[in-house]
């Protein structure tokens, strides 16, 4: 139901067709539409009604407007939706997108990009150090080293998996509801985080070769969900958790193949 009198200086006929096309539009997006057809139509001596049916013909453009600006369901529901999507999407992107995202550049892309099948070959089978694939000494050695060192720690939450991705999930969302003041949803970060560390080194549950792939798996499957379906978030977010949760899924994959083994195993050794 439109709410709010319509100006008097409009007749019943202006009025009832005015009210009928706001009707047309999606709930969230009728009040600013109709105060700018209304608005548009108190300036107007002639043509109003001419004006009312160009109007009708752009109904179809404005509800798909509406639809990707989030208004199809209202201002309140809007808000909603997105402020229970942006939080877990967020917790997604740094915490199951730095490990799987250093995965990929330090695994499977620098395996054939410095052609390690080859060099072992040549080497006669020993061993070729990922690490000499950086710079070892000199200025850009310490100007790279904090980059390495996040990429290598992030590499190896992404092979370990199980507790150590589960904690880095729990500090991903501390920050995350730090930042964005939800107290409850840090609160609930430090508890996973807590219990993850807690169980590794105080239960003594294995943190290596404890899941081979299925939990950075299943959280990608949500991050693909979120980035296909997730509609009130925005688009360079929506394309990054789909980006983060395929390579989620392919660290699944390299835990179960040969190809995946030799990677792995020229990476640790």
């Amino acid at each position: 139901m439109v709410t709010g009198a319509a100006p008097a200086a409009l007749t019943g006929g202006l009025r009832l067709v005015l009210a009928a096309l706001t009707l047309l539009l999606p709930r969230g997006f009728r009040d600013r539409q109709r105060a700018e057809w209304t608005a548009d139509l108190m300036t107007m001596t002639t043509g109003r009604w001419r004006y009312l049916f160009g109007a009708a013909r752009t109904l179809p453009a404005l509800r798909a407007a509406a639809r990707r600006a989030g208004l199809s369901r209202g201002p309140t529901a809007v808000a909603h939706t997105t402020g229970a999507l942006r939080a877990p999407a967020r917790v997604l992107l740094f915490g199951l997108g730095w490990p799987v995202l250093s995965w990929v550049l330090l695994v499977p892309l620098s395996y054939f990009l410095f052609d390690i099948p080859g060099r072992i070959a040549r080497s006669g089978g020993g061993p070729v150090d990922p690490k000499s694939l950086w710079p070892d000494d000199g200025v850009l050695f310490w100007v790279l080293l904090p980059l390495m060192l996040t990429l290598w720690f992030g590499t190896y939450v992404a092979l370990a998996g199980g507790w150590l991705l589960a904690a880095t999930i729990g500090l991903a969302g501390a920050v995350v509801g730090f930042g964005g003041r939800r107290i409850w949803f840090a609160v609930a970060g430090l508890g996973l985080a807590a219990v993850a560390l807690l169980a590794v080194t105080v239960a003594g549950f294995p943190m290596f070769n404890a899941d081979p792939g299925y939990g950075a798996a299943l959280l990608g499957t949500i991050a693909v969900g979120l980035g296909l379906f997730g509609r009130s978030l925005g688009r360079w977010q929506r394309g990054w958790l789909v980006v983060v949760g395929l390579a989620a899924v392919a660290v699944l994959a390299a835990h179960h193949t040969a190809l995946g083994a030799d990677m792995h195993a020229w990476f640790r050794d």
